[in-house]
């Protein structure tokens, strides 16, 4: 898109504290044709007065949610998030889900009906601000149109829409679900990073019956030099590899598309399993920001810690 078709409200260069950085783009639809959705990212603070003694742990109580959605072949990879606090870091309900239901339509319907796209190519940046008080919302079709909009300093939606969003998640990953390999049947962890200079890193995570795993690990860098090293890990860190694997649903990240950055696909992880098969997952994924460390905790304690 030409620079010439963003109207730029207000700049400050270079940033001060206070100060806001806003972009409107006047070419973004503020109704959207596709029936076909293929992206739903949306998360935002909501205004929201109530009663916290009367309705504490509650959709109604809710004051923030985070809601995505992306295809995983015939299936749907879901995750919500909702809390009853404004403050983003303050104590949040996570989780995610691979529904056999093809969520979309539905989406494509609320987004339709709560006019989700009547403030589209909408960009506010207010810098200094402790934490995020706004929300962000990337939503996205088969036809190529999409909905985009983020404000740092002020909720993206209204209590209703953000309601109504949460509502629809919990429905949905209510019903049936794909069925993923179980944690305990994993083998080895193997992981490799392939560099332009013809450098790399792998390392083989191997499980023992213990419950403690052998880690070996070979580096290449600039020079002809092979570096190889071989460490045991204990049971408390391989409980929490696989807790990290299970809490970000990494078994199924073979099948969520990738995110277009080039630059991301130059390392993988293998998951074997007991029965000779393999799940290979890039760090170039389609994720919610919640789960997207996933990878990078398995690369940290597979090459660094170990």
């Amino acid at each position: 898109m030409s620079i010439k078709n963003i109207l730029k409200r207000m700049k400050n260069e270079p940033p001060v504290c206070g100060g806001n950085d806003t972009t409107i783009d006047p070419k973004a639809p503020k109704e959207i044709l596709s029936e076909e959705m293929t992206l739903f990212d949306v998360t935002t603070a909501l205004d929201r007065d109530y009663n916290q003694s009367e309705k504490e742990n509650t959709l109604e109580a809710m004051r923030f949610v985070s809601a995505f959605a992306v295809a995983s072949g015939d299936s749907t990879f879901m995750y919500l998030e909702t809390g009853n606090h404004l403050q983003r870091y303050s104590e949040k309900s996570g989780n995610w889900a691979i529904v056999k239901e093809d969520i979309f339509p539905s989406l494509v319907k609320l987004v339709r009906e709560r006019s989700m796209a009547k403030n589209n190519g909408y960009h506010s940046m207010t810098h200094g601000l402790p934490e995020n008080f706004g929300g962000s919302m990337d939503i996205r079709y088969s036809s190529g149109e999409a909905i985009s909009v983020s404000d740092n300093g002020s909720p993206i939606l209204n209590w209703e829409t953000g309601y109504e969003i949460a509502k629809l998640f919990t429905e949905a990953m209510k019903g049936e679900k794909e069925i993923l390999p179980d944690v305990s049947s994993l083998r080895e962890i193997r992981f490799e990073e392939i560099r332009d200079n013809g450098g790399f890193t792998k390392a083989v995570l191997a499980f023992q019956s213990d419950g403690t795993g052998i880690n070996s690990k070979q580096s290449k860098y600039d020079n002809p030099t092979i570096y190889e090293s071989s460490k045991t890990v204990d049971e408390k860190t391989i409980t929490a590899i696989k807790k990290n694997i299970e809490d970000n649903g990494m078994f199924a990240w073979n099948r969520l598309p990738s995110n277009g950055y080039s630059f991301n696909n130059n390392k993988k992880i293998d998951f074997v399993f007991e029965d000779g098969s393999i799940i290979t997952v890039k760090n170039d994924r389609l994720l919610p920001g919640q789960i997207r460390n996933g990878f990078f905790n398995i690369e940290l304690e597979l090459t660094t810690k170990h």
